[in-house]
């Protein structure tokens, strides 16, 4: 497409114009990749403080009662602990930054998985909680829109929590229809 394009603007004979607007988008791009690369440090850097002050504890325990329902045969604290970071950064937005924490996750579940086969269904509805992940900050996309100039960055807040909740509680619904469904396709 971009070179149909190139080729169509020097048909028309708009070189110079296709040659700065391709300089000028470059440009832009450089930009707003250093922007988010500054926004992903920040959200880390704060997720390494949450880490270094041990606040994952807190968490895990805030987290426990949800994590115990949805991840019943998660036994490990390590396990525990890698999920609870993984969903609390997902649920503050930042999704790229908590994906190291949520391999970690899956590797503890992985290795759990051989000592007990029922924690295949946790893994299942792990992924289904991170694809569908609640954000209460939607942080990526708040600096996607600051860096484009939006007036209003903020605009986005109430419909994102409003949509990512319905996604999450649709995920948490069809993971456990289907565990229920292969519960009793074994049961019988």
């Amino acid at each position: 497409m971009v070179a149909a394009a190139i080729v169509y603007g020097l048909v028309q004979g708009s070189g110079k114009a296709v040659l700065e607007a391709a300089i000028g988008g470059c440009g832009s791009a450089v930009v707003l990749t250093l922007e988010l690369c500054g926004g992903y440090m920040f959200f880390c850097g704060l997720m390494e403080i949450v880490r270094s002050l041990q606040a994952e504890k807190g968490l895990t325990k805030f987290l426990s009662p949800a994590i115990k329902k949805f991840l019943p045969n998660i036994h490990t604290h390590e396990t525990s602990r890698a999920v609870t970071l993984n969903l609390a950064m997902n649920v503050l937005g930042m999704g790229n930054a908590a994906t190291p924490v949520g391999l970690e996750a899956m590797r503890c579940m992985e290795a759990e998985r051989c000592l007990r086969p029922s924690v295949c269904h946790d893994m299942e509805m792990f992924l289904l909680l991170n694809a569908t992940s609640l954000q209460l900050f939607p942080t990526t996309v708040l600096t996607l829109r600051t860096a484009a100039g939006s007036t209003d960055a903020n605009a986005i807040l109430l419909p994102t929590i409003l949509c990512t909740a319905f996604s999450t509680v649709i995920g948490i619904a069809c993971g456990l229809i289907c565990r229920r469904a292969e519960e009793q396709m074994h049961g019988n």
